[in-house]
């Protein structure tokens, strides 16, 4: 008996050794980098800061910018250690397509998390129901500060067969401009994510509050706007489910990933994925729209981009990683 309580406590001191030695390879900070404060994903990423630093030995320090296009430069370099990124933005940088004048090919998902759900409001009492009645409306354009924002809006009217061309051009810098042209009484209609507090906060500010329109949604509408925004697909919202979801509303809508530079090492993103995990029901606890940042979602063979591989040795050991996503990495790594 007297040996049997020596090994365990032999096991017991290498298990404690183990786990300290692995803590410790840990960066004491990281940086999370996010689109600007009142977006839907510096809310994200500030709520993903608040478990990954309850949870783990990094305080992670949340970095708000007019969107990926200023942050991925420094992340392809390895001096921005995360950020919430679309699977648009993810595809085109990766790629160097569309937007980006180059590839930025060090880019790593950590987890697949929830849906981004956007489309342009305007005013509840707005005769406005689908993208279609934005003709010869003010809405905001060009977005120099967040570029793929063009590029989805210019999507989204393509579903109506609008252009630019087609509506009174209001150019905004970003999104939390083109917010306040909207409050100011400066635009008809407005375009964000559902359940932004940039837009909530519009709802408190316009007397009747907002509504989210439809894009139009025939099977023709939606392979326009994928081709014109690569990434993204269509999904209808019923009434009730956000704040200004009307009626049955037709949105664009795309993958959220956490990413990560490949230079984030091996032990930091297996920790930061595995406290996700651990502690997923706390994420919805802290920001509601991070309750669809599920376990079954964390790995996809949708992604558009390959996974770090600490993150990939973890959940090889949670037995969720198959031979099909080992083929679809490979063919990343390939490109």
């Amino acid at each position: 008996m007297r040996r049997l309580w020596e090994g365990i406590g032999v096991a017991l001191v290498a298990l404690s050794l183990a786990a300290g030695i692995a803590w410790a390879a840990l960066p004491r900070g990281a940086t999370l980098a996010t689109h600007a404060v009142g977006s839907l994903y510096n809310a994200m990423g500030t709520g993903i800061a608040t478990v990954l630093s309850r949870h783990t030995p990094m305080t992670l320090r949340v970095q708000p910018f007019a969107g990926p296009s200023a942050w991925l430069p420094s992340m392809d370099t390895g001096d921005t250690d995360m950020g919430v990124l679309t699977s648009a933005d993810a595809d085109a940088s990766y790629k160097g397509i569309v937007l980006y004048k180059r590839p930025y090919k060090n880019t790593r998902i950590l987890v697949v998390g929830g849906l981004l759900h956007t489309s342009f409001y305007v005013a509840k009492d707005s005769p406005i129901d689908t993208v279609e009645g934005l003709k010869g409306k003010k809405v905001p354009t060009d977005f120099p500060g967040i570029p793929i924002v063009k590029l989805s809006t210019t999507a989204a009217l393509a579903t109506a067969g609008l252009t630019y061309n087609d509506v009174v051009r209001v150019p905004v810098s970003d999104l939390q401009a083109g917010a306040q042209a909207f409050m100011e009484g400066r635009t008809d209609a407005g375009w964000h994510s559902v359940g932004s507090p940039a837009v909530q906060e519009a709802n408190a500010r316009i007397g009747g509050g907002v509504k989210w329109i439809s894009l139009m949604s025939t099977p023709e509408a939606a392979k326009k706007m994928a081709e014109i925004y690569p990434g993204s697909y269509q999904s209808v919202l019923k009434p009730g489910s956000a704040m200004g979801v009307v009626k049955d509303t037709t949105v664009m809508t795309n993958d959220v990933y956490l990413v990560s530079s490949k230079d984030f090492s091996d032990e930091a993103a297996y920790a930061t994925v595995k406290a996700l995990w651990d502690y997923n029901q706390e994420l919805g606890a802290a920001y509601p729209a991070l309750k669809e940042w599920q376990r079954e979602r964390m790995v996809s063979e949708k992604v558009f981009i390959p996974y770090h591989s600490g993150a990939i040795k973890f959940f090889k050991e949670k037995g969720v990683w198959t031979k099909e996503m080992d083929t679809l990495q490979s063919k990343f790594l390939a490109q």
